[in-house]
């Protein structure tokens, strides 16, 4: 299946994030060869990169499976929320299902519930005015948008922009959330009766 030239700029830009932290020679070399590639080049790149059953993976499996980086703002137990790396607005995110969903029927409660909970961030940490939820068809599976709303309305059909990755960083501290390790603790039990042979065993002087 061809992709179209909208797949193509998305999988240049994802190549892109990848060589960043490439030394700089290495890095612009890399670069150029990114944006030299033809779109049959691509297709056959993705050709590679295979699920079990022999179907191509798509770019937001190849993000789910960390194959390719990505800006990580928060996850569950069944989704991760993620900057898009061309955004309709500072601090658009995307929620990508663990498990990849066809329809907007096989989006969990739990991923709107993430959702939800990113738009609240986003209007908190980004001073935006409010946040839209809007889902999507795109590269063969549904995600959920959620794009902060600052001055005038947007819709998952205004244009968009590239985001520098100075950028993406910047909103990548103020967004994502730390996850604190657990502390176990471990409850140390007294034996409910001290065992004869632990006491002081005392006599009585003899006359």
């Amino acid at each position: 299946m061809a992709l179209t030239q909208e797949q193509v700029t998305e999988l240049k830009a994802q190549l892109l994030q990848q060589v960043k932290t490439l030394p700089e020679d290495q890095r612009k070399e890399a670069e150029k060869q990114i944006e030299e590639m033809s779109m049959e080049a691509l297709e056959s790149m993705l050709k590679q990169q295979q699920q079990p059953k022999g179907k191509e993976k798509g770019i937001y499996r190849m993000i789910v499976d960390k194959e390719i980086p990505s800006k990580l703002i928060d996850e569950n137990k069944s989704s991760l929320a993620v900057l898009e790396i061309k955004p309709i607005s500072p601090g658009h995110t995307i929620i990508i299902q663990k498990k990849a969903a066809k329809t907007a029927k096989e989006l969990s409660s739990s991923s709107l519930t993430l959702a939800k909970k990113l738009a609240s961030r986003l209007t908190k940490k980004m001073n935006a005015k409010s946040a839209e939820i809007q889902t999507e068809f795109k590269f063969g599976e549904i995600i959920i948008n959620v794009i902060p709303i600052y001055d005038k309305s947007l819709n998952i059909n205004s244009p968009r922009t590239d985001a520098k990755d100075t950028e993406l960083e910047k909103i990548y501290s103020i967004l994502r959330v730390i996850k604190k390790p657990k502390i176990v603790k471990i409850k140390k039990e007294l034996p409910k009766t001290i065992p004869e042979s632990s006491l002081i065993k005392w006599r009585a002087p003899q006359p």
